[in-house]
This record gives structure tokens, C-alpha cells and sequence, in this order.
């Protein structure tokens, strides 16, 4: 997906800081092309409506080569996040009552998990404080194995 250099970060970052700019320059220079070719098709003898349609056909839609420019752009999926924390955000901010309720119960799943997996941690999955932990065999008397009480 992305090379990470050094200096490609820092690249991608400034265009995501900077991106206000850059739509106003991809609006500035999509308008200068569309009227580049209005004025070229006047000049050849056609009305200016006509010239702008035809100019405007000849371009396609002007939001769709705008979207295609945010693509090769690369900052794409880091406006996406940030759209997407904005609209947690606002859903937890309308209703709190249920949003307290929320973060109570992922509080209790996290705490609830991370309380199992230190019993079964030091329970089971570290080695026993031995030397040789792997050699070492439990001795039991055959006679009171298997008595039940």
C-alpha cells in the first residue's frame, strides 16, 4: 500500500494538514481547464452556452475528477478515520445515557479479560519457577488415585 520512508510520512502528513489548500488549487486549476476550453470553443464560432456545455461533456463530471485527484492524493483512508471518530463522537454526545452504558460494559469486558488471562498466565502458561521444569514428573499413589469420598 504505502512505502514508508522517512521522508514519505511526513509527505502524506502535510498533504492531509494542507488538504483545504490543495481543494481550493484542484477547484482554481479544474475551473481554468473548463474555461480554457469554453474560450477555445468560442473562438471556433460557437455560442458561449453551447461552448460550455460541450466543454463541460468534454470533462465529465468535474466531482468525479476530483475524487479520482483525492485518490492518487493518498490521504484518503486518514480523512476517512477522522470522519469516522466525528460521527462516534456526536452519536455518543446525543445520547449519554447510553453512551455511559457503553463504555461501562466494554470497561467490564476489558477488565473482566484482562483479570482471566492473568490467572490462566500465571496458572498455566508461565514456567514453573524450577530448574528443569520440563523433567520434572508428579509421583501418586495408585492405591488413592481413584478414591472417592
Amino acid at each position: 500500500m504505502f512505502n514508508f520512508t522517512e521522508e514519505r510520512p511526513v509527505r502524506w502528513w502535510r498533504r492531509f494538514l494542507k488538504r483545504r489548500r490543495l481543494e481550493r488549487d484542484l477547484d482554481a486549476e479544474l475551473r481554468f481547464h473548463v474555461e480554457q476550453q469554453v474560450a477555445d470553443l468560442t473562438r471556433t464560432g460557437l455560442t458561449e452556452s453551447e461552448a460550455r456545455r460541450r466543454a463541460r461533456l468534454t470533462f465529465g463530471g468535474l466531482e468525479q475528477i476530483k475524487d479520482a485527484c483525492r485518490d492518487v492524493r493518498g490521504t484518503g483512508w486518514l480523512e476517512s478515520v477522522f470522519q469516522d471518530i466525528r460521527y462516534a463522537l456526536r452519536g455518543l454526545h446525543s445520547t449519554p445515557v447510553v453512551s455511559a452504558a457503553v463504555v461501562m460494559s466494554l470497561a467490564l469486558g476489558i477488565g473482566a479479560n484482562s483479570a482471566v488471562y492473568t490467572v490462566v498466565h500465571a496458572a498455566l502458561l508461565r514456567a514453573l519457577p524450577v530448574s528443569n521444569p520440563d523433567r520434572r514428573a508428579a509421583q501418586i499413589d495408585p492405591a488413592t488415585a481413584l478414591r472417592f469420598e
